[in-house]
């Protein structure tokens, strides 16, 4: 058994955390979706990264959600005003989308991870 000082290395392993405990406040509510797109762009969300999805928190206006509108799927920034719902993009290529039918909200964006390659 060596005596003495800990290594650099090993002080710096007891100061980590997993990225589970850092990104994730209600693990048994949130959930990993891959981006495919480039409406959030602008929001710094690119096609490719992972967003981490929590389920039953209310979304407020700026949110970002995961939501189901008149069927199809769909992540946009959230905004309820006088004349009801609006999702809006973050790349000046699409359009505002307002529900005809349908609106579900299925969770808020909490968190964009991106694997560097």
């Amino acid at each position: 058994m060596a005596a003495g000082f800990p290594s650099p290395a090993e002080e710096s392993l007891l100061d980590t955390i997993s990225l589970d405990e850092y990104l994730i406040e209600r693990p048994e509510a949130t959930f990993m979706l891959r981006v495919d797109g480039d409406s959030m762009r602008e929001a710094g969300i690119m096609p490719g990264d992972v967003v981490l999805v929590e389920r039953g928190r209310e979304a407020r206006n700026g949110d970002i959600v995961i939501a189901c509108v008149d069927g199809a799927w769909t992540m946009k920034y959230f905004f309820k005003d006088g004349a009801g719902v609006r999702l809006e993009p973050a790349n000046k290529k699409y359009a505002a989308i307002r529900p005809r039918q349908t609106l579900i909200v299925e969770g808020v964006i909490s968190g964009v991870i991106r694997k560097m390659s």
